[in-house]
């Protein structure tokens, strides 16, 4: 995750954040020589969310911190972790003190109780990383993920979110920092090593950036881009989306990637940007390139298929090659190497389409005898497989400063 949410008005409350503190002398809001400033390290990170509540216009500053300060799980004007600290306290309890006892034995020489002293804190650990739970964008909990490092659900960022999420109000600003010497905060995004194991589920999508105007996500394979016909086919990245941030239009998507295509898609916050990207995406003004994996060699190392396609109306949602009534449809390809997979001999390319048909980069793979590997419609996908085409590069101007902007993808397979 790059930056998420990290709007102008989320700095600015997090300057005010990091000035209180430093002015009053106090961690805590309001100010108290109970909570002293001194409490605070140079590397305890720090947040503040900007949320609006479904029922007001008035929008609402969530503050967190990471881990303990000064051995303090709460602090006043901060939210808590994401587990009970009575129920934190008690089960730390139960073999804090022989934990204790052992650690003495072993420092004056009796190391046979190593064993001993390694399960109880093994024992602690798991009974206390039980106790997490994370709130999701559909209400549902969830638990923390299976050998998360130490650490992980106690970064600042994550619980303001998770409050968010949990009380049901709309994320409208996040920022992350530290306090540096002169008092000024340093900002950070969500670390990827914690928060990222976390943060696709609860979000609902894997996002990559995010500000006021639009979001880029890494969408993943079999996830549909926009919803379907039907209540089966409700779930997909637009109704995710605007689930998670009800202001955004409903139709919020600026373009489409196949439901079993994975990689980046752009999404608008506002109609604004919305109709700028959809334009910018019409005028062949946004740069994107595609890894893919094809069925067979390629002997050349780069080429040009220029084939007209367009739909078969007997056969939907099938595309077909037409050179008298189909849509111009031009991609560059590279190769990338050749690779040995399921014991069959495969080519994986890097696409560059100048045009956006429907299934294009698919067809124009097949018309060439080379189909994508695991393309269920165009070539043949056998059991566990998934369509090896992912959209690992974006380039374009912002929607509303203008800014260039770009984003990559690692192919996952």
């Amino acid at each position: 995750m790059i930056s998420f949410l990290e709007t102008p008005e989320a700095r600015a409350e997090a300057e005010a954040m990091a000035a209180s503190i430093t002015s009053s002398g106090s961690l805590s809001f309001p100010p108290s020589s109970a909570y002293p400033a001194s409490l605070l390290s140079r590397r305890t990170m720090l947040s503040v969310l900007l949320a609006k509540p479904p029922s007001s216009d008035t929008i609402r500053v969530i503050r967190a911190f990471s881990g303990t300060m000064g051995g303090r799980l709460r602090i006043p004007g901060y939210v808590p972790p994401c587990f009970s600290a009575a129920q934190w306290t008690e089960t730390a309890a139960a073999n804090d003190r022989r934990i204790h006892e052992l650690t003495a034995l072993i420092e004056s020489g009796h190391n046979e109780f190593e064993d001993e002293r390694r399960l109880l804190t093994a024992e602690s650990l798991k009974a206390l990383s039980s106790l997490y739970e994370f709130s999701c964008w559909d209400g549902r909990s969830i638990g923390l993920p299976a050998r998360a490092p130490t650490g992980t659900g106690d970064c600042a960022g994550l619980r303001c979110i998770n409050t968010a999420l949990r009380k049901g109000w709309e994320i409208r600003g996040l920022a992350e920092f530290t306090i540096g010497e002169d008092g000024r905060p340093c900002f950070h995004p969500p670390c990827e090593e914690r928060c990222g194991l976390l943060l696709p589920e609860m979000l609902g999508l894997r996002y990559i950036y995010a500000d006021s105007s639009i979001a880029v996500i890494d969408k993943e394979a079999g996830m549909l881009s926009v919803p379907g016909r039907g209540d089966d086919k409700l779930d997909s990245a637009a109704y995710r989306f605007h689930a998670l941030f009800p202001s955004s239009p409903e139709q919020c998507t600026c373009h489409r990637l196949d439901m079993d295509t994975s990689g980046l898609l752009v999404l608008a916050f506002t109609p604004e940007a919305k109709r700028t990207m959809s334009m910018a995406f019409e005028a062949r003004n946004v740069k994107k390139e595609y890894e893919a994996v094809l069925e067979g060699v390629l002997t050349e190392d780069e080429g040009l298929i220029d084939i007209p396609i367009r739909l078969d109306t007997d056969n939907r949602p099938y595309q077909i090659e037409d050179r008298i009534s189909g849509k111009k449809a031009v991609t560059r390809w590279k190769r990338l190497g050749v690779e040995v997979i399921g014991g069959e001999k495969c080519t994986r390319v890097r696409f560059y389409p100048e045009t956006g048909r429907t299934h294009q980069l698919r067809v124009h793979s097949a018309l060439i005898g080379h189909p994508i590997k695991g393309d269920r419609l165009y070539g043949r996908r056998l059991e566990g497989e998934r369509l090896m085409l992912h959209a690992a590069s974006i380039a374009f101007t912002h929607p509303e400063d203008g800014s260039a902007m770009s984003f990559s993808s690692p192919a996952p397979f």
